[in-house]
């Protein structure tokens, strides 16, 4: 039974925008995706859609602008079906934006992407020059007009493909997670932009103080039904229904020390007195790193600098956060420790130079856990996937399945063997990926924002399953709770340098960094407090 469904009341109100009703989906492998939705969207709506990963949402927002055809029952815009022979019409007046922005950018340069929709509703040069300038003004990506969209970093991906929705003018926004992946200084200056956007917006989102000061109203799906639909404000005030809904990301703020430091790992202590603008090879008690860059740096064929002069290691058993502004070259460190980016310098495993012939070195004991892990899941079952590594080592069948299964059991997804990849929720996908690099059994585990777009429960089992995993980690993240929580030691990168590598708690106190590098971890910590 729902917990609460409580339609804001509609009394002189104009007819609602969209008008949904009994509305059913069900995937082509039999999963259903909503059952029974029953929903008014009025005009000016300004609307948070939650629920756990995989409840519904972006199959629910992928209705309302034609993506998705309705199956059983009804969804009306302004009165009449939403219909394939409207889509074009209805396409200019609602904007979404999908969970991948790489769904979305196409073109050669990031100027071209952003003035392609106004180009196609029919607007004139000086008009299209004018809309591209200003939506790439307001999502800070300006100073990149003629840069490759796929050369930039996940999260500037992000909010390229914002400023190209922003761009058309729509009456109507659907985003769906607008906010992961991005630094939190980017998140603020998104979270002021749609503040003062006048038309419709529903939000796929689970940072409640992210959406607090943006929505009006709350939307909360639960297997794929409406559960709650009231003021937003009275959801975020209601502590027992943020529980009930799997909404409560009360854990975040626990002041307890990190839970790998009581998991009882040694890691590397760098004292906030030691030179932080460099990594230091003697501060694990003289040991020998377990892998190491020297005098690192990489140039991407565009002649964008990635890496400048990197030097930096990481040592058994530790537990590293890196983190930096969109852009920074986080994820490129990561795919230059894994031998997928070639540079010039020194890269070392156990003290030996690995040179580019022998990367096959490196990919026996360096799993990775890409920012967008669907990127990495191919094949059609769980078990294949989790499988693939060690039969690629040419393991016999039985070690196989003992892998296979000792790894799924190590993220929860026991009795997942023959679910279909591609069609379970984002906090799955991110558990299968890491049980794909587990099955390989590595020294290091590299993991690029592994919280991103997670639910509340999703990213505390997460916290908990990477707690207790007994491999050397390195976490690419802008979540405080992650970093608190896991990490002894943390990089801080800014325009391909390194410019802190400390302990955790000095950076937690670093009330500078922000001057220096327009991390507003500040931003985030006044969040919390309110």
């Amino acid at each position: 039974m729902p917990l609460l469904i409580n339609n804001l009341p509609s009394a002189e109100r104009q007819p609602p925008l969209f008008s949904i009703r009994q509305l059913s989906f069900t995937y082509p492998d039999g999963t259903p995706g909503l059952q029974g939705v029953t929903l008014d969207i009025h005009a000016g709506d300004r609307i948070a859609l939650m629920g756990p990963n995989g409840s519904g949402k972006s199959t629910l927002i992928r209705h309302l602008n034609g993506l998705n055809t309705v199956q059983e029952g009804s969804c009306l815009f302004e009165g009449s079906n939403i219909e394939p022979d409207r889509n074009s019409t209805l396409r200019q007046r609602i904007g979404l934006l999908f969970q991948d922005p790489d769904d979305q950018l196409f073109c050669p340069t990031l100027y071209e992407d952003v003035a392609f929709g106004p180009r196609n509703q029919g607007k004139n040069a000086t008009q299209v020059d004018h809309l591209v300038r200003n939506a790439l003004a307001g999502v800070n990506l300006d100073h990149l007009l003629y840069k490759s969209s796929h050369s930039l970093s996940y999260g500037q991906k992000k909010r390229a493909a914002l400023a190209a929705i922003l761009a058309m003018e729509p009456e109507v926004l659907l985003l769906d997670e607008p906010t992961a992946n991005l630094d939190p200084g980017q998140e603020r200056r998104i979270k002021e932009l749609l503040a003062g956007y006048t038309g419709t917006l529903i939000i796929i989102e689970h940072d409640l103080l992210f959406l607090q000061g943006i929505c009006n109203r709350a939307v909360v799906l639960v297997e794929g039904r409406v559960q709650y639909d009231q003021h937003f404000d009275d959801l975020l005030g209601n502590p027992r229904l943020l529980v009930a809904c799997g909404l409560d990301f009360t854990f975040r703020f626990t002041d307890l020390d990190c839970a790998a430091a009581s998991a009882g790992h040694q890691h590397c202590q760098v004292t906030p007195e030691q030179d932080t603008n460099g990594y230091h090879r003697q501060s694990d008690h003289g040991r020998q790193p377990l892998i190491e860059l020297q005098r690192y740096s990489y140039r991407y064929a565009d002649g964008t600098v990635g890496l400048r002069d990197i030097n930096f290691g990481l040592f058994t058993g530790e537990t590293v956060a890196l983190l930096g502004e969109n852009g920074a070259g986080k994820s490129t460190l990561a795919l230059c420790l894994l031998g997928l980016h070639l540079g010039e310098g020194s890269l070392l495993l156990d003290g030996e130079q690995v040179s580019p012939n022998e990367r096959s070195r490196l990919w026996q004991r360096v799993g990775m856990v890409f920012q967008h892990c669907a990127e990495q899941l191919f094949c059609p079952s769980c078990w294949e996937e989790v499988a693939f590594g060690p039969q690629q080592l040419g393991l016999p069948a039985d070690e196989v399945e003992h892998r296979t299964q000792e790894a799924l059991a190590l993220v929860q997804l026991h009795g997942c063997e023959e679910r279909v990849p591609l069609n379970m929720s984002e906090g799955e996908r991110k558990r299968l990926a890491i049980a794909a690099a587990l099955s390989l059994r590595p020294d290091l585990l590299l993991l690029d924002e592994p919280a991103a777009g997670l639910d509340p429960r999703s990213e505390a089992l997460l916290v908990q399953i990477l707690a207790e995993l007994p491999v050397t980690k390195l976490l690419i993240t802008h979540d405080l709770n992650f970093i608190r929580w896991l990490s002894r030691r943390t990089v801080v990168l800014h325009q391909g340098r390194i410019i802190r590598d400390y302990a955790t708690s000095s950076f937690l106190a670093d009330e500078h960094l922000q001057e220096i590098t327009g991390l507003d971890y500040q931003y985030k910590r006044r969040c919390r407090q309110a």
